[in-house]
This record gives structure tokens, sequence and C-alpha cells, in this order.
């Protein structure tokens, strides 16, 4: 299965260049020439896919929470996020996306 990449007029929830749900990624590109931002997202997707899309969600949800809880602000708590943490560290390996090993985001979970 593969994500279908569709373009906006603005960014998504007024700050964000890309969101990844379900089978859609949406991507605030203008210039559409930022690769690591499509990789990025398509990260995303396959941790989505690997939890069955709700599970991604609930287990993104309680991260920020949890953060948010332990005194980080807004940020530091999206920042915190292991799926997050996976996709910032991956975004601009062009090989990436072929050698990721699936639940590689699990490493990410301890700070």
């Amino acid at each position: 299965m593969l994500p279908v990449v569709l373009y906006t007029k603005r960014k998504i929830f007024k700050s964000y260049c890309g969101f990844s749900f379900f089978i859609f990624i949406w991507i605030y590109d203008p210039q559409k020439k930022d690769s690591s931002l499509i990789r990025h997202e398509k990260i995303h997707f396959l941790q989505q896919l690997e939890l069955l899309f709700i599970f991604h969600w609930l287990l993104y949800g309680l991260f920020y929470v949890a953060a948010r809880l332990a005194g980080h602000n807004h940020d530091k708590s999206y920042r915190s996020i292991p799926f997050e943490r996976e996709a910032y560290a991956h975004e601009d390996n062009i090989n990436y996306l072929n050698d990721r090993v699936a639940f590689s985001w699990v490493r990410y979970c301890v700070p």
C-alpha cells in the first residue's frame, strides 16, 4: 500500500508543513522540492501501517500527553515523541524507506 500525497495551498494546522493520516499525506510545499518532508511523512505512514493506524495515533497522543505532564512545552513534547524522533533522524536519508526495519521507532522510546 502506498500513501496518496496531496499538496495544499496553506500550512496544516496553521504551522505544520506536512501531515500524515491514514493513506493520505498532506504537504504544504509551494516549491514542491522538499523531498525530506515527504520522506518524513512517509516514515509516519509506515509507522501507522505497523500499528494498524489507530494504535499509532493512540500511542502518539499518549507520548505527547506524558511529555506535557512531565512539564515540557508543546515543541519539546512534540519532538520527544518516538515517532517524530525516528522521522526527523532519517528524513534526509534517501535510502531509509527501503532499508527501514519494522517497528524501528521503538528504539527511540528511551530518551
